[in-house]
């Protein structure tokens, strides 16, 4: 029997219905779950005083400028051309993240004695933004342990050249940079 392409299979539409309702609820859902934690952040970020937002996003900073350089860097890694671009990547990642070090240091340096940071320990919404904030960044971090972990086996897979192993000490260097920061 042949139905004109008009008529509505019923079965068909009836089959098809709740798996379309449950995707259309589940992007709401999605939908409504992003917005209001994007709200909740906002709003907290905006109970904080002025002077302590200030030093928090001073703070930030930094790490911008890290993660842009972990994101510059897997994306050189995943295609270099020649050893050259590799070099390249890698010294371009090494500028970057001492750049990153020096303006963290000098944040750090900056606000030692601050009286908002060390009013910023007893204020929970202060302390809430930052530890929310520090979450984020590991878990950033943690996902970019593989640009690492590919950084590494490149250089262990090149052959020694005094200017892979220049690569080598200054990227190692900069790990340590890194790494005192955390102390």
């Amino acid at each position: 029997m042949h139905r004109p392409k008009f008529l509505i299979d019923s079965r068909t539409a009836l089959k098809q219905c709740p798996r379309i309702r449950s995707q259309m609820f589940m992007n709401l859902k999605f939908a409504v779950s992003l917005g209001l934690i994007l709200l909740a952040l906002r709003l907290s970020a905006m109970a904080l005083d002025p002077e302590k937002q200030a030093v928090i996003d001073r703070y930030k900073q930094p790490f911008s400028i890290y993660l842009e350089a972990i994101k510059d860097l897997g994306t050189a890694l995943d295609n270099p051309t020649s050893d050259s671009d590799f070099i390249k990547a890698a010294d371009k990642f090494c500028d970057q993240a001492n750049k990153f070090v020096d303006e963290f240091n000098e944040n750090k340096d900056q606000f030692a004695e601050s009286e908002v940071v060390k009013s910023m320990d007893s204020d929970p919404d202060s302390k809430k933004v930052v530890d929310d904030y520090m979450e984020s960044l590991k878990e950033k971090l943690e996902d970019a342990k593989p640009i690492f972990d590919h950084l590494i086996t490149a250089l262990n897979r090149h052959p020694d050249s005094p200017e892979i192993n220049r690569v080598r000490d200054r990227v190692a260097a900069t790990f340590q940079r890194i790494q005192l920061i955390y102390m």
